[in-house]
């Protein structure tokens, strides 16, 4: 598996960008984005998002090869 530097987020629901990256730190533990509204961008969904327990971990743990994370 290659190095991530960067994780993407993507919706869950349309499978669309969120046009939002995360720049990892290194520190598993650190809690990412906290209070953050993340809304989907494309005109037909409609979903938004607030990360409150998420962590650089949980992140990694659910990111893809490519680095992209459907949330």
């Amino acid at each position: 598996m290659r190095e991530l530097k960067q994780i993407e987020f993507y919706c869950k629901k349309c499978r669309k960008s969120m046009k939002m990256a995360y720049l990892l730190t290194g520190n598993d533990d650190e809690p990412v984005l906290t209070g953050m509204i993340i809304r989907c961008h494309t005109n037909r969904c409609t979903r938004v998002m607030v990360l409150k327990k998420y962590t650089e971990g949980m992140l990694i743990a659910r990111a893809d090869n490519e680095g992209k994370v459907y949330i």
